[in-house]
């Protein structure tokens, strides 16, 4: 092997290894995103509940006044039953104090599931909001986590371009060219490695003539495929 398919050898290397870390990066914003979508899920969930709560308590409450008037329009007839002298008129106010019980006892069954609502409201939330309050902690942990892995790459990554600069030169100035021009046009990866008779990278066979003239190992041979640049793994180089 020559000194330009060590370079361009050192090369893949260093865009394989440049691409991880991308691949590493791009992942990062799916992950924020589902921790925020399971904590947003959370606290519209316990939103939800407190305002379920609080809307059984108002009807409640309204309720409750309801029941108080049916309590007072009950006296009333009550007090009037004491009056009459009338069977007739006696019947009728009877009638009416059944039909305020009748009323009354409809309210209160009503305000009474309002009641079992609140409890089972407030029997649930301790452990709702507890959920979301560890799950909050744990995407502020998990951020800070990613943010640090996020620096270690990006500097990692600058590393790797500065060292790219570097094998570039020690290329001929048309190698050179063509591997910026592929790098750029293949999301990073001009060099691809043969496996198998087939490119690396595209697994686009390769012509019995082409294989024959990657096997010399004196020039790089161009994949029919994507167009990337192929090589053997140099002896000793497993891939």
């Amino acid at each position: 092997m020559n000194d330009e398919l060590r370079h361009f050898w050192a090369l893949r290397s260093v865009d394989d290894e440049a691409a991880r870390l991308a691949s590493d990066l791009g992942r990062l914003p799916a992950l924020r995103r589902a921790h925020e979508v399971r904590i947003g899920s959370m606290h519209r969930a316990l939103r939800a509940l407190d305002e379920r709560a609080e809307a059984a308590l108002k009807s409640r409450r309204s309720l409750e006044r309801d029941i108080a008037a049916f309590d007072a329009q009950e006296k009333h007839f009550e007090h009037q039953l004491s009056a009459v002298t009338d069977q007739k008129q006696y019947e009728a106010v009877r009638h009416e104090i059944a039909a305020v019980r009748a009323k009354r006892s409809d309210v209160e069954t009503s305000a009474l599931e309002c009641l079992e609502v609140e409890e089972r409201c407030s029997a649930e939330r301790p452990a709702l909001a507890a959920t979301w309050e560890r799950a909050t902690l744990d995407s502020v942990s998990a951020n800070a986590d990613w943010d640090a892995e996020a620096a270690t790459a990006r500097a990692r990554g600058a590393e790797l371009d500065a060292h790219r600069e570097r094998l570039a030169l020690l290329l001929p100035a048309a190698s050179r060219s063509q591997y910026e021009r592929l790098r750029h046009a293949r999301d990073g990866r001009a060099v691809a490695v043969i496996e198998n008779g087939a490119c690396g990278a595209c697994f686009y066979s390769l012509s019995p003539h082409a294989a024959q003239e990657a096997r010399k190992r004196d020039r790089m041979v161009a994949c029919d495929g994507c167009g990337r640049l192929l090589m053997f793994a140099p002896d000793g180089h497993a891939d």
